[in-house]
């Protein structure tokens, strides 16, 4: 090489050993993976760091990036989220951490701490805002974004409802789409929010119109139903009820709200309604169905369905990077379909000595991909008295990924789209050698762990033993795993 390049060539070997040196360097077996996961603090993210979000100290257009998020080392989080340019997390003591170049520039930086505030539970982000809920059910907004934006000067806006919450009442829960934002009360009302004027141009807060709304106030969606959930998709909303129905509204241009075929007249659902095709009789939902869950996508919704003994998950909207789940590449997708690696499955429950159905612990999803943590059993016991009373050897649960794979969020070291649901490699090893021979992705279920045993964690400020589980989430083109106290 030339004597120019060299010290290029220098600069990107110092990067790799150092990003090499956050995670271990051989193949972990399913017990080594539980271990390392129940001591290893952190955020460690796979996927594009064209934004810095898995190495903000590196950022720059590199794919298939498998890295521990430095300044984040040894903290427990209670909740992480990635926008495409932008990313915030809350650790165990309710400290806001945000990086990534939309927020902080192409500079180098770590994740910057810019909020304390214990009462914090969940973090969402969006284009340009990272959204916060806590345990007072006030919804925070704050900016995620070095670009003009509707917060103005103010550094964080405490969003209003309309109607004020009622005695009692509560958020339980939010979910985030480009611009606009849905949470759910204990009392079954769901409110929603536009983040800027494009926040409700497809008519996704459900309130029967896309006319431009003031921005960053709550209203409630008037409905006679009641919700235990939402999912907001880039343009669309899903609700799930408490009997287990589906309504939707918004963009429906690839068929996200299940409206069968496409129609010009049906690329845009302002009224909340029923999703017209989510069950084989249209909008009539068979007495022994009901749906238990739901996700979104960019611009593909997942319900999972439970119906009599079967359990199954069901995709519909764009498929064309393999996020159906189905084995083909779909454009749009109006009727949903089964995802049949995830559906009609079983197993033999040695406890009970009879076969019993399975079906998800979870169901996370970025823009165009998707990972389910299913619930098969574990034989982890969870039991204060320590790792003495586990069987050995010890396995967690199974881990699936299917959709875009262009920047390495499902495998990296692969580019190819996953059409199925497939068995990723542990995310704490190494990306050479053959791929073909790693060992399967396990995540880690509860444990109580000593807290002298988390790596680089401040063991001072924690209990004698902590329970902790591993979690995942997902962003446009990155995927990454947390440990997070379960108080």
């Amino acid at each position: 090489p030339s004597a120019s390049s060299k010290p290029e060539q220098d600069a990107r070997d110092k990067i790799r050993k150092q990003r090499a040196q956050m995670v271990p360097k051989s193949e972990l077996t399913a017990a080594e993976q539980l271990k390392w996961a129940w001591t290893h603090p952190g955020l460690y993210v796979i996927g594009s760091n064209e934004f810095g979000l898995a190495d903000p100290q590196h950022p720059g257009s590199v794919s298939g990036i498998k890295c521990a998020v430095p300044g984040l080392e040894g903290k427990l989080i209670r909740s992480a989220a990635f926008s495409k340019t932008h990313a915030a997390a809350v650790d165990s003591s309710g400290a806001l951490f945000q990086w990534g170049t939309g927020f902080a520039g192409n500079a180098p930086h770590t994740p910057t701490c810019t909020l304390k505030d214990a009462s914090i539970c969940e973090v969402a982000a969006t284009d340009n805002f990272v959204v916060l809920r806590d345990n007072k059910s006030r919804i925070r907004v704050l900016s995620g974004s070095n670009a003009p934006n509707q917060l103005g000067s103010n550094t964080e806006v405490t969003l209003s409802f309309e109607p004020r919450l009622g005695w009692r009442e509560s958020v339980v829960s939010m979910s985030a789409g480009r611009s606009h934002i849905a949470v759910t009360t204990n009392s079954g009302h769901v409110y929603t929010a536009a983040l800027d004027k494009d926040g409700n141009s497809r008519g996704q807060l459900g309130h029967g119109s896309s006319t431009v709304v003031q921005p960053l106030q709550l209203h409630r969606i008037q409905s006679d139903l009641r919700f235990t959930s939402t999912a907001c998709g880039d343009e669309h909303t899903l609700l799930l009820t408490n009997d287990g129905d589906v309504l939707g509204c918004g963009a429906n241009d690839f068929g996200q709200l299940a409206t069968g075929a496409y129609s010009s007249g049906k690329a845009t659902m302002r009224e909340l309604a029923p999703l017209p095709r989510l069950w084989k009789n249209g909008f009539l939902r068979p007495q022994d169905a009901y749906a238990v869950g739901i996700a979104a996508g960019a611009a593909t919704s997942y319900a999972q369905i439970v119906q009599g003994e079967a359990r199954r998950v069901l995709a519909w909207g764009r498929g064309i990077d393999g996020q159906l789940g189905t084995g083909t590449l779909t454009h749009m997708q109006g009727v949903p379909v089964v995802i049949p690696e995830l559906s009609d499955r079983e197993e033999f429950d040695e406890a009970l000595q009879a076969r019993r159905p399975l079906g998800l612990r979870s169901l996370i999803t970025g823009a165009n991909h998707a990972l389910a943590v299913c619930d098969n059993r574990s034989n982890v016991v969870l039991d204060k008295s320590g790792a003495s009373v586990n069987a050995s050897p010890l396995f967690g649960h199974d881990v699936v990924v299917w959709g875009s794979n262009a920047f390495g969020q499902c495998e990296p070291g692969r580019r190819h789209r996953f059409a199925e649901p497939a068995h990723p490699p542990s995310l704490f090893t190494s990306t050479s050698g053959n791929l073909d021979n790693k060992l399967p992705l396990q995540a880690a279920p509860p444990q109580w762990i000593e807290s002298a045993q988390l790596r680089d964690a401040d063991s001072s400020s924690l209990p004698k033993k902590v329970l902790v589980e591993q979690m995942f989430v997902a962003g446009p083109d990155v995927t990454a795993a947390f440990l997070r106290s379960c108080k």
